[in-house]
C-alpha cells in the first residue's frame, strides 16, 4: 500500500517541481524585460538667482536749462551735444532789440527824473531862504502875517515837490535796474558745470516754456534700466552689477530703486551707478546683469524633472521602493539656472525620473538608473 502511495505521490511532486522552476525562470524573464530608467534624487542645493535688465545710458543728475523771456527770437546757439561747459558759460543769446530800447528809455528818464531832482532842490532851498528872512522880517512887522503864512506854504510845497522827485528817481531806478536784467537774462547761461545732453534750441525760434538745453551736471552717467514689480522686491541699493553696454563690460552698484510703478508698463526704474565710468554715450543701450544673494533650498530638482498639468500644477514621475512609477504633485519654489526648489511633495533621497515625458505610466515597474 505504502508503494503504491509513492508511486502516485512522485509524478504530482514532479510536476510541483518543474512549476516552481518555470515561475522562476518568468520572474527572471520579467525582471530582465524592465525598462531602465534614468532617475535623480531630491537633495539640497544652494540656488543662485540672476537677473537680465534692459535700459540706457541716462544722467545721473539732468538739468533743464530754459529762459524766462518768452517770445524772443534765439539770435545764436553757442554749444552742441556733447560739449562740456563750465557753470555760467553762455550757452545762447535771444533777440534783445525791444529790451534794449525799454532799456534806453528808462536810462533817459532816469537823467530827466534826476534833473527834476536838481531843480526841484533848488527851489527848496530858495524857498526855505526866504522863508528864513520872512520869519525874521515878521518880528519889527516888516510884513504882514498873511505874507509869512504864503512862504510857508511854498516851502511846504517844494518840500513836497523834493519827496516826489526822489520817489521818481527811485520808481525809474527800479524800471533801469529791471531792463538791465531783462537784458541780461537774455543770455541763456549754464547753471553748473556738465555735458549737453540735449538741444532743442534753434536759431530763429521763438522761446517758449521749454527748456532750450539739458545738460548732465558735473558730467555724471549712469544707466537706467526697467525692472518688473516682482523683479523690484527682490533688488536692493548697493548690489554690484555687470553693466554691457555695445561690447564694452563695465561693472556698477544700484544707486536707487523707484519708489513707484508706472500703471500702464508695471515696470519701476532701478539707476546704477558705474563705478569705472567710461567714455559712454548718453542714450546708449545697455544692460544690466545682477546676481542676487544665494539661497538654500533643502529639497531641488532638476527642472527638467518637472511635468505641468494643463491647469498649471506640476507633478513629477517618482520610483516608489518598490520600484514602480508613482505620480506625485508637487509644489515649487525657486526655479533658477534649471534647478527647481520643491516646497511639498518629495523628501531628501526620494528617486524621480529624470526627464519629464519619457514613455512611462503610473504603476509601471522600472529599473532605476541613478545619475
Amino acid at each position: 500500500m505504502k508503494n503504491l502511495i509513492l508511486l502516485f505521490a512522485l509524478p504530482s511532486l514532479f510536476l510541483i517541481a518543474c512549476q516552481e522552476q518555470n515561475n522562476e525562470q518568468a520572474n527572471e524573464q520579467t525582471k530582465a524585460a524592465l525598462m531602465k530608467v534614468n532617475v535623480v534624487q531630491v537633495q539640497p542645493a544652494t540656488l543662485t538667482h540672476t537677473l537680465s535688465l534692459s535700459g540706457a545710458i541716462t544722467a545721473k543728475e539732468d538739468v533743464a536749462v530754459g529762459t524766462a523771456l518768452l517770445g524772443l527770437q534765439i539770435q545764436t546757439v553757442d554749444v552742441e551735444v556733447g560739449d562740456v561747459v563750465k557753470k555760467g558759460q553762455v550757452l545762447a543769446t535771444l533777440e534783445t532789440s525791444n529790451v534794449q530800447s525799454q532799456l534806453s528809455q528808462n536810462d533817459a528818464n532816469l537823467q530827466r527824473a534826476k534833473a527834476n531832482l536838481v531843480s526841484q532842490q533848488s527851489a527848496l532851498t530858495e524857498a526855505e531862504a526866504t522863508l528864513k528872512r520872512y520869519q525874521t522880517l515878521i518880528k519889527s512887522n516888516a510884513i504882514s502875517h498873511q505874507e509869512l503864512e504864503q512862504q510857508q506854504a511854498k516851502a511846504r510845497a517844494a518840500r513836497a515837490a523834493v519827496q516826489a522827485a526822489n520817489a521818481e528817481i527811485a520808481q525809474v531806478q527800479a524800471q533801469l535796474d529791471d531792463s538791465r536784467h531783462q537784458r541780461k537774462k537774455a543770455e541763456v547761461l549754464a547753471p553748473a558745470d556738465g555735458i549737453i545732453t540735449q538741444r532743442r534750441a534753434e536759431v530763429g525760434n521763438l522761446t517758449d516754456s521749454n527748456a532750450l538745453f539739458h545738460l548732465a551736471r558735473n558730467g555724471e552717467l549712469e544707466v537706467t534700466v526697467d525692472a518688473s514689480a516682482e523683479d523690484l522686491s527682490l533688488l536692493k541699493t548697493g548690489l554690484q552689477v555687470e553693466i554691457q553696454v555695445l561690447d564694452q563690460t563695465t561693472s556698477g552698484q544700484i544707486r536707487l530703486l523707484s519708489s513707484q510703478i508706472d500703471q500702464t508698463s508695471r515696470t519701476g526704474k532701478v539707476r546704477i551707478q558705474l563705478q569705472t565710468p567710461n567714455q559712454i554715450t548718453l542714450g546708449t543701450p545697455a544692460s544690466a546683469i545682477i546676481k542676487l544673494p544665494e539661497m538654500q533650498a533643502q529639497t531641488t530638482l532638476p527642472l527638467s524633472a518637472v511635468n505641468f498639468n494643463a491647469d498649471g500644477t506640476a507633478f513629477v514621475m517618482m520610483v516608489n521602493h518598490n520600484k514602480q512609477i508613482e505620480r506625485r504633485l508637487i509644489s515649487l519654489g525657486e526655479v533658477n539656472q534649471g534647478t527647481a526648489e520643491i516646497l511639498s511633495g518629495l523628501k531628501v533621497g526620494e528617486q524621480v525620473v529624470q526627464k519629464a515625458g519619457a514613455l512611462i505610466n503610473e504603476g509601471d515597474w522600472v529599473d532605476p538608473m541613478v545619475k
